[in-house]
Protein backbone atom coordinates (compact mmCIF):
# COMPACT_ATOMS: atom_id res chain seq x y z
CA UNK A 1 0.00 0.00 0.00
CA UNK A 2 1.43 3.59 -1.25
CA UNK A 3 2.01 5.68 1.88
CA UNK A 4 1.00 9.04 2.10
CA UNK A 5 3.45 11.92 2.89
CA UNK A 6 2.83 12.30 6.66
CA UNK A 7 3.65 8.57 7.30
CA UNK A 8 6.80 8.52 4.65
CA UNK A 9 8.32 11.19 7.19
CA UNK A 10 7.14 9.04 10.13
CA UNK A 11 8.95 5.83 8.67
CA UNK A 12 12.34 7.77 7.84
CA UNK A 13 12.03 9.08 11.30
CA UNK A 14 12.13 6.37 13.36
CA UNK A 15 9.65 5.58 16.21
CA UNK A 16 11.57 7.36 18.69
CA UNK A 17 12.96 10.19 16.84
CA UNK A 18 10.98 13.92 17.44
CA UNK A 19 8.97 16.00 14.85
CA UNK A 20 12.01 18.65 13.84
CA UNK A 21 11.41 21.58 11.63
CA UNK A 22 13.09 20.13 8.83
CA UNK A 23 10.25 16.85 8.75
CA UNK A 24 7.81 20.36 8.86
CA UNK A 25 9.04 21.56 5.67
CA UNK A 26 10.03 17.86 3.30
CA UNK A 27 6.20 17.33 3.94
CA UNK A 28 5.47 21.15 3.03
CA UNK A 29 7.35 21.09 0.31
CA UNK A 30 8.91 24.13 1.68
CA UNK A 31 12.65 25.15 3.57
CA UNK A 32 12.85 24.91 7.29
CA UNK A 33 13.16 29.11 6.84
CA UNK A 34 9.69 28.99 5.57
CA UNK A 35 8.69 26.89 8.15
CA UNK A 36 10.71 29.03 10.91
CA UNK A 37 8.96 32.47 9.62
CA UNK A 38 5.11 30.86 9.83
CA UNK A 39 6.40 29.41 13.53
CA UNK A 40 7.76 32.95 14.53
CA UNK A 41 5.16 34.98 12.87
CA UNK A 42 7.78 36.46 10.63
CA UNK A 43 10.32 38.02 10.25
CA UNK A 44 9.56 37.56 6.64
CA UNK A 45 6.21 37.41 5.33
CA UNK A 46 4.61 34.00 3.91
CA UNK A 47 1.95 33.83 1.64
CA UNK A 48 -1.28 32.35 2.63
CA UNK A 49 -1.64 29.01 1.12
CA UNK A 50 2.08 28.42 2.04
CA UNK A 51 1.63 29.53 5.43
CA UNK A 52 -1.58 26.66 5.59
CA UNK A 53 0.36 24.59 3.62
CA UNK A 54 2.81 24.30 6.43
CA UNK A 55 -0.34 24.62 9.48
CA UNK A 56 -1.24 21.45 7.57
CA UNK A 57 1.98 19.47 7.82
CA UNK A 58 2.74 20.53 11.68
CA UNK A 59 -0.45 19.35 12.60
CA UNK A 60 -0.20 16.09 10.73
CA UNK A 61 3.23 15.30 12.24
CA UNK A 62 2.49 16.16 15.78
CA UNK A 63 5.11 19.08 15.29
CA UNK A 64 5.67 21.70 18.70
CA UNK A 65 8.00 24.28 18.46
CA UNK A 66 10.59 23.85 21.21
CA UNK A 67 9.23 26.65 23.53
CA UNK A 68 12.72 27.14 25.41
CA UNK A 69 14.78 27.47 22.43
CA UNK A 70 12.13 29.88 20.69
CA UNK A 71 13.00 32.05 24.81
CA UNK A 72 16.48 31.85 23.77
CA UNK A 73 15.95 33.08 20.51
CA UNK A 74 13.19 35.98 21.12
CA UNK A 75 14.14 36.75 24.89
CA UNK A 76 10.73 36.07 25.83
CA UNK A 77 8.94 33.18 27.14
CA UNK A 78 5.05 34.56 26.45
CA UNK A 79 3.95 33.80 30.09
CA UNK A 80 3.03 35.78 32.80
CA UNK A 81 3.19 34.63 36.20
CA UNK A 82 -0.33 35.33 38.88
CA UNK A 83 0.34 34.76 42.58
CA UNK A 84 -3.23 34.76 44.32
CA UNK A 85 -3.74 35.10 48.05
CA UNK A 86 -6.66 32.84 47.64
CA UNK A 87 -8.48 31.51 44.75
CA UNK A 88 -11.98 30.41 46.58
CA UNK A 89 -12.62 33.81 46.82
CA UNK A 90 -14.90 34.63 43.83
CA UNK A 91 -13.28 38.13 43.31
CA UNK A 92 -10.03 37.01 42.25
CA UNK A 93 -11.59 33.62 40.74
CA UNK A 94 -13.37 36.04 38.14
CA UNK A 95 -10.62 38.49 38.28
CA UNK A 96 -8.44 35.71 37.31
CA UNK A 97 -10.51 34.98 34.31
CA UNK A 98 -10.85 38.40 32.98
CA UNK A 99 -6.49 38.39 33.51
CA UNK A 100 -6.50 35.37 31.44
CA UNK A 101 -8.49 36.69 28.50
CA UNK A 102 -6.69 39.82 28.35
CA UNK A 103 -3.05 38.03 28.70
CA UNK A 104 -4.64 35.55 25.55
CA UNK A 105 -5.76 38.54 23.70
CA UNK A 106 -1.60 39.63 23.44
CA UNK A 107 -0.22 36.15 22.77
CA UNK A 108 0.47 35.20 26.45
CA UNK A 109 -0.45 32.52 29.03
CA UNK A 110 -0.92 32.68 32.55
CA UNK A 111 1.14 30.77 35.25
CA UNK A 112 -0.91 30.51 38.57
CA UNK A 113 0.69 30.19 42.34
CA UNK A 114 -2.34 30.43 44.95
CA UNK A 115 -0.65 30.25 48.42
CA UNK A 116 -4.66 29.14 49.42
CA UNK A 117 -4.57 31.93 52.51
CA UNK A 118 -1.18 30.90 53.64
CA UNK A 119 -1.37 27.70 53.24
CA UNK A 120 2.13 28.19 50.45
CA UNK A 121 4.54 31.08 51.37
CA UNK A 122 3.73 33.65 48.59
CA UNK A 123 7.68 34.39 48.10
CA UNK A 124 8.40 30.67 47.47
CA UNK A 125 6.09 30.92 45.09
CA UNK A 126 7.43 34.19 43.31
CA UNK A 127 10.65 32.54 43.36
CA UNK A 128 9.33 29.32 41.41
CA UNK A 129 7.50 31.53 38.63
CA UNK A 130 10.47 33.81 38.22
CA UNK A 131 13.18 30.23 37.81
CA UNK A 132 10.44 29.57 35.08
CA UNK A 133 11.54 32.80 33.45
CA UNK A 134 8.08 34.80 33.04
CA UNK A 135 7.90 37.27 31.48
CA UNK A 136 5.99 39.83 34.30
CA UNK A 137 4.60 39.35 37.62
CA UNK A 138 1.13 39.79 38.58
CA UNK A 139 0.94 40.21 42.26
CA UNK A 140 -2.55 39.81 43.70
CA UNK A 141 -2.58 39.00 47.61
CA UNK A 142 -2.86 41.14 50.88
CA UNK A 143 0.47 39.97 51.80
CA UNK A 144 2.71 41.18 48.69
CA UNK A 145 0.90 44.80 49.41
CA UNK A 146 1.95 45.02 52.50
CA UNK A 147 5.91 43.21 52.46
CA UNK A 148 7.89 44.95 49.96
CA UNK A 149 10.31 42.03 50.19
CA UNK A 150 7.63 40.09 48.29
CA UNK A 151 7.46 42.30 45.63
CA UNK A 152 11.53 43.11 45.39
CA UNK A 153 11.63 39.16 44.84
CA UNK A 154 11.05 39.99 41.32
CA UNK A 155 14.38 41.45 41.00
CA UNK A 156 13.95 43.18 37.24
CA UNK A 157 11.36 41.38 36.03
CA UNK A 158 8.53 44.17 35.38
CA UNK A 159 5.85 43.36 38.51
CA UNK A 160 2.26 44.70 38.73
CA UNK A 161 0.98 45.13 42.01
CA UNK A 162 -3.08 43.71 41.47
CA UNK A 163 -6.00 45.32 43.20
CA UNK A 164 -3.68 48.28 44.91
CA UNK A 165 -5.88 51.52 45.51
CA UNK A 166 -2.51 54.37 45.58
CA UNK A 167 0.99 54.96 43.90
CA UNK A 168 3.74 53.11 45.32
CA UNK A 169 7.31 54.40 44.92
CA UNK A 170 9.01 53.13 41.98
CA UNK A 171 6.15 50.28 41.10
CA UNK A 172 3.15 49.22 38.94
CA UNK A 173 -0.27 49.30 40.26
CA UNK A 174 -3.58 48.86 39.31
CA UNK A 175 -6.62 49.43 40.99
CA UNK A 176 -10.06 50.37 41.26
CA UNK A 177 -11.34 53.65 42.86
CA UNK A 178 -12.28 52.73 46.08
CA UNK A 179 -12.86 55.18 48.21
CA UNK A 180 -15.30 56.59 45.52
CA UNK A 181 -17.20 53.29 45.00
CA UNK A 182 -17.93 52.78 48.84
CA UNK A 183 -18.65 56.90 49.38
CA UNK A 184 -21.57 56.49 46.49
CA UNK A 185 -23.09 53.12 48.05
CA UNK A 186 -22.91 55.05 51.15
CA UNK A 187 -24.19 57.53 50.50
CA UNK A 188 -27.35 55.70 48.19
CA UNK A 189 -28.05 54.18 51.53
CA UNK A 190 -27.96 57.40 53.19
CA UNK A 191 -30.77 58.61 50.67
CA UNK A 192 -33.06 55.79 51.27
CA UNK A 193 -33.03 57.70 54.64
CA UNK A 194 -30.98 55.08 56.08
CA UNK A 195 -29.41 57.27 59.59
CA UNK A 196 -27.25 54.57 61.20
CA UNK A 197 -24.85 52.30 58.59
CA UNK A 198 -22.83 50.09 59.90
CA UNK A 199 -19.70 49.29 58.49
CA UNK A 200 -18.69 45.39 58.25
CA UNK A 201 -15.24 45.68 57.26
CA UNK A 202 -12.14 43.28 56.41
CA UNK A 203 -9.15 42.58 58.85
CA UNK A 204 -6.11 42.34 55.97
CA UNK A 205 -7.48 45.93 54.29
CA UNK A 206 -5.15 48.14 52.05
CA UNK A 207 -3.82 50.94 54.21
CA UNK A 208 -4.88 52.57 57.83
CA UNK A 209 -8.06 53.54 57.09
CA UNK A 210 -8.47 51.10 53.93
CA UNK A 211 -9.85 53.49 51.22
CA UNK A 212 -13.21 51.35 51.36
CA UNK A 213 -13.64 52.92 55.08
CA UNK A 214 -12.20 56.80 54.55
CA UNK A 215 -15.50 56.12 51.31
CA UNK A 216 -17.49 55.20 54.12
CA UNK A 217 -16.60 58.10 56.86
CA UNK A 218 -17.02 60.62 53.97
CA UNK A 219 -20.51 59.36 52.92
CA UNK A 220 -21.48 60.23 56.56
CA UNK A 221 -19.30 63.80 57.08
CA UNK A 222 -20.93 64.97 53.48
CA UNK A 223 -24.49 64.16 55.04
CA UNK A 224 -23.43 65.73 57.73
CA UNK A 225 -24.16 62.43 60.22
CA UNK A 226 -21.82 60.72 62.70
CA UNK A 227 -20.89 57.92 61.93
CA UNK A 228 -22.07 54.38 62.44
CA UNK A 229 -20.14 51.67 64.09
CA UNK A 230 -17.57 49.42 62.80
CA UNK A 231 -17.16 45.97 62.81
CA UNK A 232 -13.65 44.48 62.07
CA UNK A 233 -13.85 40.55 60.67
CA UNK A 234 -12.12 38.67 58.00
CA UNK A 235 -13.07 38.96 54.60
CA UNK A 236 -15.08 35.73 54.33
CA UNK A 237 -18.55 34.68 54.85
CA UNK A 238 -18.58 33.40 57.73
CA UNK A 239 -17.09 36.97 58.92
CA UNK A 240 -20.06 39.01 57.52
CA UNK A 241 -22.09 36.49 59.78
CA UNK A 242 -20.29 37.14 62.50
CA UNK A 243 -20.34 40.86 62.33
CA UNK A 244 -24.22 40.42 61.53
CA UNK A 245 -25.09 38.84 64.88
CA UNK A 246 -23.07 41.11 67.24
CA UNK A 247 -24.49 44.56 65.80
CA UNK A 248 -27.70 43.05 65.83
CA UNK A 249 -26.96 42.02 69.95
CA UNK A 250 -25.11 45.07 70.42
CA UNK A 251 -26.55 47.84 68.11
CA UNK A 252 -29.99 46.84 67.49
CA UNK A 253 -30.67 50.31 66.10
CA UNK A 254 -28.62 50.01 63.20
CA UNK A 255 -30.58 50.19 59.74
CA UNK A 256 -28.22 49.79 57.40
CA UNK A 257 -24.82 47.68 56.54
CA UNK A 258 -21.79 48.19 54.17
CA UNK A 259 -20.05 45.55 53.88
CA UNK A 260 -16.64 45.31 52.90
CA UNK A 261 -16.70 42.46 49.80
CA UNK A 262 -19.64 40.34 48.61
CA UNK A 263 -18.04 37.35 50.59
CA UNK A 264 -19.26 39.48 54.27
CA UNK A 265 -22.34 40.51 52.77
CA UNK A 266 -23.64 37.01 51.62
CA UNK A 267 -22.75 36.38 55.34
CA UNK A 268 -24.29 39.47 56.60
CA UNK A 269 -27.78 38.47 53.94
CA UNK A 270 -28.00 34.90 55.85
CA UNK A 271 -27.80 36.57 59.43
CA UNK A 272 -30.30 38.61 58.81
CA UNK A 273 -32.91 36.30 57.50
CA UNK A 274 -31.86 33.89 60.40
CA UNK A 275 -32.93 36.66 62.92
CA UNK A 276 -35.83 37.62 60.73
CA UNK A 277 -34.81 40.88 59.75
CA UNK A 278 -36.74 42.05 56.59
CA UNK A 279 -33.98 43.32 53.51
CA UNK A 280 -34.62 46.15 53.06
CA UNK A 281 -37.44 47.11 54.93
CA UNK A 282 -35.72 47.00 58.23
CA UNK A 283 -32.24 46.76 57.19
CA UNK A 284 -30.71 48.07 53.89
CA UNK A 285 -27.59 46.14 52.46
CA UNK A 286 -24.80 46.58 50.28
CA UNK A 287 -21.42 46.16 49.93
CA UNK A 288 -18.04 46.66 47.88
CA UNK A 289 -16.43 44.26 44.50
CA UNK A 290 -20.07 43.00 42.52
CA UNK A 291 -19.40 39.57 41.90
CA UNK A 292 -21.72 37.28 40.22
CA UNK A 293 -22.92 36.25 43.92
CA UNK A 294 -23.89 39.91 44.34
CA UNK A 295 -26.60 39.31 41.39
CA UNK A 296 -27.92 35.85 42.35
CA UNK A 297 -28.06 36.39 46.39
CA UNK A 298 -31.36 37.44 47.99
CA UNK A 299 -32.28 39.80 47.74
CA UNK A 300 -29.94 41.13 45.29
CA UNK A 301 -26.89 42.96 46.00
CA UNK A 302 -26.73 46.84 45.37
CA UNK A 303 -22.77 46.81 45.25
CA UNK A 304 -19.78 49.30 44.12
CA UNK A 305 -18.96 46.68 41.14
CA UNK A 306 -15.12 46.89 40.37
CA UNK A 307 -15.03 46.96 36.40
CA UNK A 308 -12.67 43.85 36.49
CA UNK A 309 -11.79 43.64 32.22
CA UNK A 310 -10.68 47.15 31.97
CA UNK A 311 -8.34 46.47 35.40
CA UNK A 312 -6.89 43.37 33.74
CA UNK A 313 -6.16 45.34 30.31
CA UNK A 314 -4.63 47.61 32.30
CA UNK A 315 -2.51 45.19 34.58
CA UNK A 316 -1.19 44.38 30.90
CA UNK A 317 -0.60 47.38 29.75
CA UNK A 318 1.80 48.22 32.50
CA UNK A 319 3.47 45.29 32.54
CA UNK A 320 4.79 46.75 29.08
CA UNK A 321 5.10 50.38 29.53
CA UNK A 322 9.22 50.75 29.21
CA UNK A 323 9.77 53.02 31.99
CA UNK A 324 8.41 53.20 36.00
CA UNK A 325 8.92 57.08 37.51
CA UNK A 326 10.35 56.86 40.89
CA UNK A 327 6.97 58.33 42.28
CA UNK A 328 5.49 54.75 40.26
CA UNK A 329 2.73 54.08 37.79
CA UNK A 330 -0.41 53.93 39.04
CA UNK A 331 -3.95 53.29 37.06
CA UNK A 332 -7.13 53.52 38.78
CA UNK A 333 -10.34 52.08 37.34
CA UNK A 334 -13.48 54.12 38.53
CA UNK A 335 -16.47 51.83 40.02
CA UNK A 336 -19.79 51.19 38.90
CA UNK A 337 -22.80 51.62 41.18
CA UNK A 338 -25.05 48.86 41.03
CA UNK A 339 -28.63 49.42 42.36
CA UNK A 340 -30.40 46.16 43.45
CA UNK A 341 -32.99 44.92 45.89
CA UNK A 342 -30.93 44.50 48.77
CA UNK A 343 -31.05 48.61 49.62
CA UNK A 344 -34.48 49.46 48.64
CA UNK A 345 -34.42 49.97 44.96
CA UNK A 346 -36.85 48.21 42.70
CA UNK A 347 -34.16 45.72 40.60
CA UNK A 348 -34.61 46.98 36.82
CA UNK A 349 -35.63 44.60 33.44
CA UNK A 350 -32.26 44.45 32.35
CA UNK A 351 -31.76 42.35 35.74
CA UNK A 352 -27.66 42.16 35.62
CA UNK A 353 -26.91 38.91 35.51
CA UNK A 354 -23.82 38.97 33.52
CA UNK A 355 -21.85 36.54 31.98
CA UNK A 356 -24.16 33.99 33.55
CA UNK A 357 -27.48 34.59 31.49
CA UNK A 358 -25.13 33.47 28.29
CA UNK A 359 -23.89 29.86 29.98
CA UNK A 360 -27.42 28.89 31.06
CA UNK A 361 -29.48 28.90 28.31
CA UNK A 362 -33.43 28.53 28.79
CA UNK A 363 -34.19 24.93 30.28
CA UNK A 364 -36.94 22.70 28.53
CA UNK A 365 -39.01 20.64 30.63
CA UNK A 366 -39.74 16.68 29.43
Amino acid sequence: MRQTGAQAVRSAQGPNRAVTRADVARLAGVSSAVVSYVVNDGPRPVAAATADRVREAMELLGYRPNASARALRTGTTETVGLVLGDSRNPFFTEYTFELVKAAAGRGKQLLIGDAQHGRFDEADIVDTLIARQVDGVLLATSRSHSDVRIAARTGDVPTVMVNYPAPLVGRRTVGSGARTGARDAVAHLIGHGRRRVALVMGTEGFGDPDPRESGWLGAHLEADLSPGPVVRVPFTRAGGYAATVRLLDSVPEVDAIFASNDLQAIGVLRALHERGRAIPDDISVASFDGTVESAFSWPPLTVARQNLPAMAAACFDLLAADDVPRAGRHVEIPTDLIRRMSCGCPTPPEFDLREESDACPTPSIQ
